[in-house]
Formats: structure tokens, C-alpha cells, sequence
């Protein structure tokens, strides 16, 4: 069996990698938003996205083994984890405060 055949046979590895196109994908559009624009909530929601992206990535080597499970323990999960996973929505839950409260 090729070591190709293997990759497509195991959902969670497809999962990921089309994951991490679309979020290649949404990184470097956001990228080019942040060139645009000057305002705070719409940097907080690029940053949001990039960290987003990271996150993935991270869950990406934790998969192939780059980082081993027993880091820093926080709530029966890791600290890598779960700041990964919640960056991102403080970020949006930022920059949605920093437009509903902004000055026009």
C-alpha cells in the first residue's frame, strides 16, 4: 500500500489539510486587508484570523508528533491547546466590542 493511498484513507488527516488550505487561504486574505485599512476592529479580526490560522498549525505538528502531549497541564487539556483554540474568539469578541462601541 503506497504511502498515498494511506493519507486518503484517514479522514481526520483530509480534514486538516483541507483545513489548513482554506485557512492559507483566509491568512493571506486577511493579510491583504490589513494593508487597506487603519481600523482597530478590523486588525483585531485579521489578528483573530492569523491566530486562528496558528492554531491550526500547531494542531497541525501536534498531530505529526512536532510537540508532545504532556506540556504545561491546564484544566485536564494542555496550555498550547487551549490558548489555541481561544485566542482567536477573544480576539473577535474584541473587535466586535471595539465596533459596537467606537466613536463616528
Amino acid at each position: 500500500m503506497s504511502g498515498e493511498s494511506v493519507i486518503l484513507q484517514s479522514p481526520e488527516l483530509i480534514e486538516l489539510l483541507v483545513s489548513l488550505l482554506f485557512g492559507a487561504a483566509a491568512s493571506f486574505l486577511a493579510i491583504m486587508v490589513w494593508t487597506k485599512t487603519a481600523s482597530l476592529a478590523w486588525i483585531l479580526v485579521v489578528v483573530g484570523i492569523l491566530a486562528s490560522y496558528a492554531g491550526l498549525l500547531y494542531r497541525t505538528l501536534r498531530v505529526f508528533g512536532f510537540f508532545s502531549s504532556n506540556s504545561i497541564p491546564v484544566f485536564a487539556t494542555t496550555l498550547g491547546s487551549l490558548l489555541s483554540a481561544n485566542i482567536p474568539q477573544v480576539l473577535f469578541i474584541a473587535a466586535l466590542i471595539v465596533f459596537l462601541f467606537r466613536e463616528k
